[in-house]
């Protein structure tokens, strides 16, 4: 009788045994399942095919028929260096050129200012700063005269015109004022012939009521060549000069030139030279020793660099989710 009992306490537990495997087999298997472990994503947006992914990848999951190739474009490469410096694989050769000023040539104009973005030109003039203030009249003298050297000064406001809510239509004080004639009263108010007016500001500074918008203009900075013209040509006391001008010859801090040349044309002294190195080599990428990582395309100024761009893809029936593609993905373009 206890035999028969031990039996079917044997048989009982095997049973359960076995259940408890059948109902867990699901869940053992689910290292493969999506609804447990995500699949993981290659974003092609972000995917530069540099290959990173395909070391760490034991079971070839990867698929990337070939790596992303780079190459830069001769005629529009200006030999800057930038891309050189970006890449740690040592992969691009390029002979940068030094740009230097001839102070005997130089007729510290500043034309070339505008267009060094680095601000490594340095001019006796460099600290000077010019800006308009509130006696301007808006006349436009120093835009004509600017227009003649970086076209820094631009109007706002073209022309002068009448505050009609403002004006109480007492013309004759305005008027007389108006050497050209260029004010006339029209339905019981002033109006200006805006191609009789000279933009004097006499008109504006006469009206009691505030009735007359003047002119405006505005200087940039950014183009503006330190000439000076602006503050000479002006009648009217309306262009303020701070700064003072600092006793060095005109040069090029070799610290902040990125060897670009865009300064070299815009010198209409001819000032500006470049000196190519002893050992002169075009422009180029060595494909032997490029990681394909990209670097150097976003960071040339002249978009001289071109690129045969391939993105990876995962094959998810190989893939067995251990996540070392997503690790090491120097662009996060793998997720799940």
């Amino acid at each position: 009788m206890s035999a028969n009992k031990f039996e079917r306490r044997e048989f009982l537990k095997k049973w359960m045994q076995g259940s408890a495997l059948l109902l867990a087999a699901p869940i053992l298997n689910a290292c493969q399942d999506k609804w447990i472990y995500p699949p993981y994503i290659v974003n092609k947006d972000l995917c530069n095919g540099c290959g990173e992914c395909l070391k760490v990848c034991f079971y070839s999951s990867i698929i990337l028929p070939k790596l992303s190739k780079y190459s830069i474009v001769k005629a529009d490469c200006t030999e800057c260096g930038i891309c050189k410096s970006v890449c740690t694989a040592n992969a691009i050769s390029i002979s940068t050129k030094t740009f230097l000023i001839d102070k005997q040539s130089c007729s510290v104009c500043g034309k070339c200012i505008p267009f060094c973005n680095y601000e490594a030109i340095k001019l006796p003039t460099s600290s000077l700063t010019y800006s308009a203030n509130s006696n301007c009249v808006g006349c436009g003298d120093c835009v004509t005269a600017c227009n003649l050297q970086g076209k820094a000064i631009s109007f706002t406001v073209p022309n002068y015109s009448v505050n009609t809510s403002k004006c109480h239509g007492c013309v004759d004080i305005c008027s007389a004022r108006c050497a050209p004639g260029a004010i006339k009263k029209i339905n019981g108010k002033a109006y200006i012939d805006t191609n009789k007016c000279t933009k004097c500001g006499n008109c504006y500074f006469d009206c009691k009521r505030g009735a007359i918008n003047k002119a405006a203009i505005y200087l940039d900075q950014n183009k503006c060549t330190k000439c000076g013209d602006c503050f000479i040509v002006c009648k009217y006391n309306g262009i303020s000069k701070s700064g003072n001008t600092i006793a060095i010859d005109p040069n090029i801090d070799q610290s902040k030139c990125i060897g670009c040349g865009k300064c070299e044309p815009e010198c209409p002294e001819n000032a500006i030279y470049s000196v190519a190195p002893l050992i002169y080599t075009d422009p180029v990428i060595n494909q032997n020793i490029c990681t394909s990582c990209g670097k150097c395309m976003p960071v040339c100024p002249e978009s001289a660099i071109e690129g045969e761009i391939t993105t990876a893809l995962i094959d998810q029936k190989t893939c067995f989710k251990c996540g070392k593609c997503e690790e090491i993905c120097p662009e996060n373009a793998i997720y799940n």
